[in-house]
């Protein structure tokens, strides 16, 4: 009764020392020794561009059984074009027993099959329940794909027999089904064995491709579940050290060491239980538990007869919300166990209540705590990764701690303040999009900064270096789910080969201000051990907020904040900017002239100046005395270079405040920008043309004589300096 036809399933190795399944199909046997012919794209990872890395059989020993699921493989060799590939089954099952002959097939002495000949196709589909599935048709027609001859069949099948075994009416294997049609539902496509026979002889002596880790999760998964399903007992192994025993008639579908899964087998309509345990860095007290609260009662908004009461589930006290929602009853326990929150949840199909509440009963009270609960964690206060390798600590009232949990299969570093609901700090790691890999930093920041919706933009970055690692951050607010509140947060992305780090900290907007710098020691903390072009002690990322106090909200915040992390404009003593504050000429100037000396500077060019050459030099103004010693030197820089000549009487009037007009022409000279030589009447009208030919002007300001406010000046400057090329 073995089949010669085995189930694949694909595993992706995670960042968090575990693998996560991927995806499915079915294969065939080839060898006694357990050569298995299956699809590339079974194997194959089209997301991230590459083979997976660790490969689950199942083999049926009985076809009236489910097959058994404690076999792994790796990968021989595979080819994209004829969507092929080789899998070679370890000679060892996941406990160390010896794998048994296999069943095989001859793919080398195949009958070619014509137009209507009978075939069978035999795989796991998905839509076929648990055991081998065996469909049968005929072949209506070929095709070539890609260059390989494919047969056209009406035989059905799915996704899950891709890989899978087709079979002529004498039972020899003529082909692999591969793909159907979704605009053809009635045509499915098969290879022709035959045209894979030189590539799978001259690939079945290559040496399996080993990755160790992934294999070795993969080993381990695997055995816990088929022990779980042996003896239909569990017993978590890390806290909270939970246990649960099943009647014969359930099964444990997934174990994944923080959260479990179990059902009914071999029903239609059966009743299912899930397990899950959240970790947190701090005891699940009353504040916590209240946050739960709140949380569960907006539900009674939408489902009028939410129910909330107090339970004792194995020993511990915690709560049992119920709503009805469709043609279900909904239950999920929350149960406060030391530092870890753990949540049952399932539901009841109201048309079969009864009988799914008496099966899910004896489940319900299996359940039991083996350890006590343990509030206070000894976390350490850094945390150091193999794979990426790096090093990250906590600070001050933020602890850091590791995810070993799939639910969240890129997120490396979890961070959280005690009894703050709001916040967290997160640092994930993955392999950056296909699409954006050849993009710059700039290139990447600007498309995630244009498409914001109805959030504000705070702050970016595009020159961000973190321990040696380059990247890019930007910073939003944006409306929380309740009333009036207003959240802020940041995306840090720090490039490594094909991968990333990415750094985010959100929070409400308040705290957000508050907790800034001691998030800042976290990111300073960022010990990067890899290869990195620039130096593993440079750290820059710029404010990552709003540097001044009174610019939260304002139009031309962004501008404001980019000019002051370039120390192009200052604040004030007690913090602010004011923004709104007219900006006299003389100030108009030195920020201008230190503007384009910043540009000067980053581009290492012999233009940039030292302006305090020019503080004891002579004045051609009288009145330069009114400006003050720190603004007199741009005013004799620029009186030198005649980028200003001032007023016919040799006064300059720094203390007026400068306007649209005069601002523009002083860009205009400053930057050396191309304009028209001739005078035009008013004098002004070149400057404003250049200002709205190149889109600097604010959008409504059409007054020349406009007195420039602070906040109108940097947006004017910001924007010409994004716009100079050098």
């Amino acid at each position: 009764n073995m089949s010669p036809t085995v189930k694949v399933t694909s595993y992706k190795k995670l960042f968090i020392n575990n693998v996560q399944g991927h995806g499915s199909g079915s294969g065939t046997v080839i060898s006694a020794d357990g050569i298995v012919v299956t699809n590339h794209h079974v194997i194959f990872d089209e997301d991230d561009f590459e083979n997976l890395d660790a490969f689950k059989i199942c083999i049926t020993f009985d076809t009236k059984k489910e097959p058994v699921c404690k076999y792994t493989a790796r990968l021989m060799a595979s080819d994209k074009d004829m969507d092929i590939a080789l899998l070679k089954v370890n000679q060892k099952d996941v406990f160390g027993n010896t794998l048994p002959a296999l069943k095989y097939l001859d793919y080398k002495n195949s009958k070619k099959p014509t137009n209507q000949d009978a075939i069978s196709i035999v795989g796991y589909p998905g839509s076929g329940g648990d055991t081998i599935t065996i469909t049968k048709g005929q072949i209506s027609g070929s095709e070539k794909y890609n260059n390989y001859n494919y047969f056209k069949t009406d035989t059905d099948f799915d996704h899950g027999s891709s890989g899978g075994t087709a079979l002529d009416a004498s039972g020899n294997f003529v082909g692999i089904p591969t793909y159907l049609r979704s605009y053809a539902a009635n045509v499915g496509y098969f290879l022709d064995i035959s045209e894979a026979k030189g590539w799978i002889s001259n690939n079945t002596f290559k040496t399996p491709k080993e990755n160790k880790k992934a294999e070795e999760f993969l080993t381990k998964n695997l055995a816990r579940l088929s022990r779980a399903n042996t003896t239909f007992t569990y017993t978590q192994d890390k806290y909270p050290y939970v246990s649960v025993d099943l009647p014969s008639d359930w099964e444990f579908l997934a174990l994944n060491g923080d959260s479990f899964y179990v059902s009914q087998k071999n029903l239609g309509n059966p009743a299912s239980l899930s397990f899950a345990a959240f970790e947190n860095q701090f005891q699940i007290d009353k504040a916590y538990m209240d946050e739960i609260n709140k949380q569960m009662d907006k539900y009674k908004k939408n489902y009028p007869d939410f129910k909330k009461e107090e339970v004792i589930f194995a020993g511990a006290k915690g709560w049992k919300a119920t709503f009805t929602s469709y043609s279900n009853k909904n239950v999920t326990y929350y149960i406060p166990y030391g530092y870890s929150l753990v949540m049952i949840t399932y539901s009841i199909d109201l048309n079969e209540s009864a009988k799914q509440e008496k099966a899910i009963e004896p489940v319900l009270q299996s359940f039991k705590f083996t350890k006590s609960a343990v509030n206070n964690r000894a976390l350490p206060v850094t945390m150091t990764f193999d794979d990426p390798k790096f090093g990250i600590s906590s600070a001050d009232k933020w602890i850091l701690q590791k995810n070993f949990s799939k639910q969240s299969p890129t997120l490396l570093v979890d961070g959280s303040e005690k009894n703050n609901f709001k916040g967290n700090f997160n640092v994930y790691y993955g392999r950056i999009p296909k699409d954006e890999k050849s993009l710059t930093s700039k290139e990447r920041l600007d498309d995630r900064t244009k498409n914001l919706y109805g959030d504000k933009l705070v702050y970016k970055n595009d020159k961000v270096v973190l321990s040696g690692l380059e990247g890019f951050v930007y910073t939003y607010e944006y409306e929380g789910s309740e009333y009036q509140e207003i959240k802020k947060s940041f995306n840090m992305k720090l490039k490594n080969g094909d991968f990333e780090f990415t750094l985010v900290y959100d929070d409400l907007s308040k705290n957000f201000d508050k907790n800034l710098p001691s998030i800042k020691k976290i990111l300073n903390s960022f010990k990067f051990q890899g290869k990195t072009n620039k130096s593993k002690a440079t750290y820059s990322y710029g404010s990552l907020n709003y540097t001044f106090n009174d610019i939260q909200f304002h139009t031309y915040a962004l501008s404001i904040s980019e000019l002051a992390d370039k120390d192009i404009v200052n604040g004030y003593p007690d913090g602010n900017f004011y923004p709104e504050k007219n900006v006299t000429r003389a100030e108009a100037l030195k920020m201008i002239l230190t503007s384009k000396n910043h540009l000067e500077k980053k581009n290492n060019s012999t233009k940039h100046v030292d302006f305090n050459k020019f503080e004891e030099v002579v004045s051609y103004f009288w009145d330069i005395k009114d400006a003050g010693k720190d603004l007199a030197k741009y005013i004799n820089y620029a009186t030198s270079k005649k980028i200003v000549k001032g007023y016919s009487n040799k006064k300059f009037k720094p203390n007026n405040p400068v306007t649209l007009a005069e601002a523009l022409k002083i860009i205009t000279n400053v930057y050396e920008l191309s304009i028209w030589q001739k005078e035009t009447n008013p004098w002004h009208k070149k400057y404003m043309e250049k200002g709205f030919e190149l889109n600097i002007i604010p959008y409504g300001m059409y007054n020349p004589n406009k007195k420039l406010t602070r906040a109108e000046l940097s947006y004017l400057i910001d924007t010409v300096y994004k716009q100079a090329k050098y």
